[in-house]
């Protein structure tokens, strides 16, 4: 069992909270039974109560090491405030030795929206990098999660700079993975039965650090949400979606792959000015838009909504999610990528000013070139 979070219920005070939710790989056996340990202060006080499935993720039939899952922890009849907790196998005694995570307290933005950007791995472009954080922000997001295993010092460097803003919070992951298993995000080391479940821990973190958010986007460093008047995220949802669909729960959005193999199309130095040729909107490798107070579970590109709900499939709508990429490798569906005939797509190129702008900005201010 590997602990990578706990996370209480977002209330305003920890008197009102119910539940703490523990974001585990787990490689116990199904019949296996827990018990949550949660300690105050200096571990001195101790409360015991029973551990609960709350989630588990299946992906195909084949089944992993280790299990992304989710444990629930009950705080109703606790006296204390919960500081830090643990899992112990039933029965055992919880003895302030054992392994425990410090309770997060997540904060309450009833109108807010945030994006879960999952992990953060290996190399990625500092100058990219910092084009999709000021693009969310002219989006008026509020809050960007994302875990971070380990990345390039420039990369790191820009993530440092969000997060002293207040408008990233990092959430460790582990450099080197739990279990026997070796595999790694990388896609020449990613490993088709048990990568998922590791990907997927940094969702269920996502989805229970941002549960006081009104709206929450799932999407990666290299895709940009999309609206044809550029719409912020929460204005496309007040003004357009939910008057078009009252019970909806999620959005899943079209997505136009931009193919950088395609070569440079556009105008630099911006990453979505610069490659401008696209696929048509399509339903594959989708994203979601959801609100946290109607789904009970969510992974990278599905949804279970709660009862009464619906996942609402944008296939027509006027905002698409633009994906900037290699072609697909191993994948038989573009097997003649580089033969596909683009469409050109400028878009993009109404923001360029102030978001060039934004970008030569907090390059000087992190001190990279």
């Amino acid at each position: 069992m590997h602990i990578f979070n706990s996370i209480a219920e977002a209330k305003t005070n920890w008197q009102s909270v119910e539940w703490i939710v523990l974001n585990v790989l787990d490689g116990s056996s199904y019949f296996s039974y827990f018990n949550c340990c949660l300690f105050g202060e200096n571990m001195l006080s101790i409360h015991r109560s029973e551990a609960s499935i709350k989630n588990t993720h299946i992906q195909g039939s084949e089944l992993p090491e280790l299990t992304a899952r989710q444990y629930m922890c009950s705080t109703k009849h606790i006296t204390f405030k919960p500081v830090y907790v643990g899992l112990v196998e039933y029965g055992m005694p919880c003895d302030p030795c054992i392994t425990v995570k410090p309770v997060i307290y997540p904060i309450i933005k009833e109108h807010g929206t945030a994006v879960c950007a999952k992990i953060a791995f290996n190399h990625l472009n500092p100058g990219h990098l910092i084009e999709w954080f000021e693009y969310q922000k002219l989006m008026y997001v509020d809050t960007i999660v994302v875990m971070l295993q380990y990345l390039n010092d420039e990369a790191l460097k820009v993530l440092t700079f969000y997060a002293r803003q207040g408008f990233l919070k990092i959430l460790q992951y582990p450099a080197v993975l739990p279990g026997q298993t070796d595999r790694g995000f990388e896609s020449t080391n990613w490993h088709s039965e048990q990568s998922p479940h590791d990907e997927q821990v940094a969702v269920y973190t996502c989805q229970t650090y941002l549960q006081g958010y009104e709206f929450v986007a799932v999407i990666d460093f290299d895709e940009f949400i999309v609206h044809d008047k550029f719409m912020s995220y929460m204005t496309m949802l007040k003004s357009e979606l939910l008057p078009a669909y009252p019970d909806a729960a999620a959005f899943t959005l079209n997505v136009s792959f931009f193919i950088t193999d395609w070569g440079v199309s556009g105008v630099e130095p911006l990453l979505t000015s610069k490659y401008i040729q696209r696929t048509l909107p399509r339903f594959e490798r989708y994203k979601n838009l959801y609100i946290p107070d109607r789904i009970q579970n969510i992974n990278t590109h599905e949804i279970q909504p709660k009862e009464g709900y619906k996942r609402i499939l944008l296939r027509t709508h006027n905002v698409v999610l633009h994906h900037y990429r290699k072609c697909p490798r191993g994948d038989y569906k573009w097997k003649y990528c580089m033969r596909i005939t683009p469409s050109i797509d400028k878009k993009m190129y109404q923001l360029m000013p102030k978001l060039l702008s934004h970008v030569i900005d907090v390059k000087a201010r992190i001190g990279i070139s």
